[in-house]
């Protein structure tokens, strides 16, 4: 009789925590959809540019050249373009400081300088507001010397 009811105990203690287990199990499974789901969120689009490289082409050394980055915004609430940098300084971003509203769009102006001769490649970084990962715009070409050399300054 003892030992009928020490399995009978071990059985029930053992499907309690078989079931305690699954509990939890379904429980972690319930936090990762939720963890999922948040990533989903978090990595849908928020803006979505026509284009994410513009190529110049070829431009002669000392022209002075821009691109409009256009773009539109795909969420669902306003977003603020926080920052545009330029990987250097012969490249210059404007933008509109305003909040751009859900379905608007805008543009961000990449402005280039073309001081020397040579291939170029050069990247725009924008941050928005609240959104961790910046998207990354850039502008490409090569810059040809001038055919006609500079005019000498007269001397007295």
């Amino acid at each position: 009789m003892k030992k009928i009811f020490l399995a009978i105990s071990v059985t029930a203690i053992l499907a309690g925590l078989n079931f305690s287990c699954n509990l939890i199990d379904g429980q972690k499974q319930e936090a990762m959809s939720k963890e999922d789901s948040l990533a989903a969120v978090a990595n849908a689009p928020i803006i979505e540019f026509e284009r994410e490289v513009f190529d110049f082409g070829t431009l002669v050394e000392g022209d002075t050249v821009s691109h409009a980055f256009k773009f539109k915004n795909v969420s669902t609430k306003p977003i603020v373009v926080e920052n545009a940098t330029a990987s250097c300084g012969c490249t210059t971003p404007e933008w509109a400081k305003t909040p751009i509203l859900a379905a608007k769009s805008s543009e961000i102006k990449a402005g280039f300088n073309a001081a020397s001769a040579g291939p170029f490649e050069k990247t725009i970084t924008v941050k928005l507001q609240g959104i961790a990962l910046p998207v990354e715009l850039k502008i490409k070409g090569e810059v040809v010397a001038s055919a006609t050399p500079a005019k000498a300054e007269k001397q007295r």
